[in-house]
């Protein structure tokens, strides 16, 4: 054997369960939410580093068994932490195998799992060292990656069955949730971690290189056979303000032809999203009403181009600072403008972010941008409705019923006329119109 191939290499994967699908660039897990650094001589994986954005780190080892060697090897590496020995020998059937070793590297547990089609994880059985069963955990896991129930069964003991939301477990081997890992096109941007979604439509960072430079952005996929062309104006548009086209077209999934979709990638604007702006607290009314009209701006050159601006979301919105106010600094349009295009409408995600800012209606959709800038709240759902855990499938539609302005005075009267109107509605232009007056009294 050429002695090259036993020399170390370094390879980067989405979990420690080293899938061919989940190996990525080490360019891009500056963006990932979980990765693994694996250590690799020739073909065979020795060692690796799984950690997340969020902080959780685990140290692995690859082998079949635990050994005094090992355990000193890795004192000699890691010091006294503790590790996995993780068996991959059945990983094709969809079965890994954990030996947990505490801080000296001594076995205090192993742990078995199963894996579905979807790489969810479905079983695990929790053993002694010795081998005795301790516990099974049967996991009911829909492909979007959401574990909406799980059994827990103990030699002797009744079953016990766990209620949601439940955490889901395993991120260490669990793959990729639903459609992640896939690409818009052939070798376009590349899914990384959901956003939110269900399993007819999503919107997922994803990565995508521009030269020599990877950067992230945001997908949004709907379940679709073709292209519709009533797409084609939307994505075309373009100027100020409107964040970047990166790619439209099919969504090219690793693991199940069957699955359909379309899907369109922007840029990230410059900026933070308006959503986790005003989680720190409501915008003043003067930035709140100049980032209005400057959305207006771009609406109005969307109306010239005969097709609704669509897409005037908190989460889509982009804001940056501009001495000591906000300002406008991008509007991702696109990725709200495809589910509608597709679908009847955007069904629930998960995690849920209230679909009722959607509207077609761009007088209506700036009256709610507006609402929840000033308020951190929505004008149909109360805040505490808007952020919750529960399943996509447990969403309650009852919830959604007129709230209370508590915002500033001056322009509750305005926003009310527009969202809870008595008589004839009032048009987008004359909205505003009263908010550019509203500004220049401000000012």
């Amino acid at each position: 054997m050429d002695d090259r191939s036993r020399l170390a290499t370094v390879r980067f994967f989405t979990s420690a369960s080293l899938r061919p699908i989940e190996e990525v660039s080490g360019e891009v897990v500056q963006w990932l939410p979980r990765w693994i650094t694996v250590e690799f001589e020739g073909a065979r994986p020795v060692t690796g580093v799984w950690q997340s954005a969020k902080g959780r780190r685990r140290v692995c080892w690859y082998a079949r068994e635990h050994s005094a060697e090992l355990a000193a090897t890795h004192m000699e590496r890691y010091g006294d932490e503790p590790f996995w020995i993780i068996d991959l020998a059945a990983a094709s059937q969809g079965r890994v195998s954990v030996l947990e070793c505490d801080a000296m590297g001594q076995p205090n547990a192993r742990c078995e799992w199963a894996f579905d089609e979807w790489y969810m994880p479905t079983r695990e059985e929790e053993r002694s060292p010795e081998g005795a069963l301790v516990m099974t955990r049967i996991f009911d896991c829909v492909q979007t990656g959401l574990i909406i129930g799980v059994t827990e069964q103990r030699p002797g003991r009744p079953d016990v069955e766990r209620s949601r939301p439940i955490s889901f477990p395993i991120p260490e081997l669990a793959g990729e949730p639903f459609l992640c890992g896939s690409t818009i096109t052939d070798g376009g941007p590349r899914l990384i971690a959901p956003i939110a979604q269900n399993e007819y439509q999503g919107r997922f960072f994803a990565v995508y290189r521009e030269g020599g430079t990877w950067n992230r952005g945001v997908a949004t996929i709907a379940r679709r056979y073709s292209w519709p062309a009533k797409l084609d104006p939307i994505v075309n548009f373009h100027g100020e303000h409107v964040a970047a086209m990166v790619k439209a077209g099919e969504l090219m999934h690793p693991w199940s032809p069957s699955y359909s979709f379309i899907g369109v990638v922007e840029a990230l604007p410059d900026g933070r999203p308006m959503d986790e702006v005003v989680a720190e607290g409501p915008l003043l009314l003067e930035d709140a009403v100049t980032i209005a009209i400057q959305v207006a701006g771009v609406a109005r050159r969307a109306h010239a181009a005969g097709h609704p601006l669509g897409g005037v979301r908190p989460e889509l919105t982009f804001v940056r600072r501009h001495g000591a106010h906000w300002v406008l600094s991008g509007i991702m349009h696109r990725c709200a403008a495809i589910i509608p295009a597709t679908q009847s409408g955007e069904a629930v995600l998960s995690p849920v972010f209230p679909c009722d800012f959607s509207s077609k209606n761009d007088a209506h959709g700036l009256a709610q941008l507006l609402w929840f800038a000033l308020t951190d709240g929505h004008p149909y759902i109360a805040p505490a409705d808007i952020r919750r855990p529960q399943a996509w499938s447990d969403y309650e539609y009852g919830r959604a019923r007129r709230q209370a302005w508590t915002g500033p005075a001056a322009i509750g009267p305005l926003l009310e006329r527009v969202l809870f109107p008595s008589g004839d509605s009032m048009g987008f232009e004359a909205f505003v119109s009263e908010l550019e007056k509203l500004r220049g009294g401000i000012a």
